[in-house]
């Protein structure tokens, strides 16, 4: 019982001190990118159906500045999966590798998670890409992968605010927290799909049914897959 709180307790204190980097580190980008962040880190990034022009939207994929707010992104989504790892290991074994219970080795543990993360990232702009060329729609190659990473850098760092505070508060991180914020997760990332098809809707003079096949292609059979697999694989 006593070792458990200790792994607990140290799990705890590895969330504690991997939120204030991220937090610091959303800092320091504010001031170093000042009109770049205000750009991105939006509400019309994530709630927005029409497309602004404006510098978050109108960034380069491989500009040094996107590349910085993608791999920014993908630190946020390590912690995240991490904290809702830890939630739900010892309900459903979850593989030890995403268990927090070493200090020394958190940091290992997120960092390695946010490369993987992050390939992936690159991953998906060449699924985008892919049918980006095989659908005709080369001009929306480069806004559907900005529009996808500032709103995923949005949700991300509204979750990693919220998640800091149940670190800050609680040693036992509450079961049903974890839950709602997979949840939330979940429908984020098929929200995030029908958002990008308002905006491609918007912008570009194809009929819905198009674009809808195009969506599904880059965004929700990729992303329902992925569920399908995670979940087959804790049955």
């Amino acid at each position: 019982m006593i070792y458990t709180q200790l792994v607990r307790a140290e799990g705890r204190d590895a969330f504690i001190v991997i939120a204030i980097i991220l937090l610091c580190t959303y800092a320091v980008s504010r001031a170093v990118f000042p009109k770049v962040f205000s750009g991105i880190i939006a509400p019309n990034k994530l709630f927005g159906f029409r497309v602004r022009e404006d510098l978050g939207s109108n960034l380069r994929p491989f500009s040094s500045e996107h590349l910085y707010f993608t791999a920014l992104s993908s630190l946020s989504l390590s912690f995240v999966i991490l904290f809702i790892a830890n939630g739900l290991w010892k309900e459903n074994s979850l593989p030890e590798i995403f268990v927090v219970d070493h200090f020394g080795l958190a940091i290992i543990q997120w960092l390695g998670l946010f490369v993987v993360l992050n390939v992936l990232v690159y991953v998906k702009f060449l699924l985008i890409l892919g049918f980006g060329l095989l659908f005709d729609l080369r001009g929306s190659i480069a806004r559907h992968f900005v529009d996808m990473v500032n709103a995923s850098l949005v949700f991300f760092l509204i979750v990693l605010l919220f998640l800091a505070l149940v670190s800050f508060s609680s040693i036992v991180f509450p079961e049903r927290l974890i839950q709602f914020t997979l949840a939330a997760m979940v429908i984020f990332f098929y929200y995030r799909g029908f958002l990008i098809y308002m905006r491609m809707l918007n912008e570009r003079p194809h009929s819905k049914l198009f674009i809808f096949s195009y969506i599904c292609a880059t965004e929700l059979t990729p992303l329902t897959i992925g569920l399908v697999l995670i979940i087959n694989s804790q049955i």
